[in-house]
């Protein structure tokens, strides 16, 4: 074999191998704490702007921060808006699937949804906090309110006056 030859099936290989080689850093593991995270899509779901857009948070706190809208979230009104739970007998399992076909993400049966700081009384949980100063949402997953958080996720919130009609 000429050494052009052998050149060319080793830039080959070579090539190969470069193409193969992010294949092998994918993570086909699931993804941990499953629950926790419909827990925080559910805050996601309720902060976005098109939900906003829908609810009475605009018209309580024409120029809301984020610490307003987690009062909001917990005050009375709020609450009302939730998502359903999961399981929670209120919809068929069938009407449930419907539901989520839409993009509504259901609060799983066994994570609550708590404000400010963790609750000890509680059990895997989901902490809602906003950050005035940097205009963000802050969401924090527990399994045992006692150990520091498995889950940290942050987002910006929308900024501005809302034109409430």
């Amino acid at each position: 074999m000429s050494v052009e030859r052998t050149n060319k099936i080793s830039v080959w290989i070579l090539i190969g191998f470069i193409f193969v080689l992010p294949l092998l850093n994918i993570d086909c593991a699931p993804k941990e704490n499953i629950e926790l995270r419909k827990g925080i899509a559910v805050v996601r779901y309720m902060s976005a702007p098109r939900q906003l857009q829908r609810s009475a948070f605009w018209y309580a706190y024409p120029g809301g921060s984020p610490e307003q809208f987690v009062e909001w979230m917990f005050s009375p009104i709020g609450s009302a808006i939730w998502p359903p739970v999961e399981g929670g007998g209120e919809f068929s399992p069938e009407e449930e699937k419907m539901i989520q076909k839409t993009g509504v993400p259901f609060l799983p049966a066994g994570v609550f949804l708590v404000s400010g700081k963790p609750d000890i009384d509680r059990g895997q949980q989901v902490v809602v906090r906003g950050d005035d100063e940097r205009q963000m949402m802050v969401v924090e997953g527990y399994l045992d309110p006692q150990d520091a958080p498995v889950l940290v996720k942050e987002w910006p919130f929308p900024r501005g006056e809302h034109k409430v009609d």
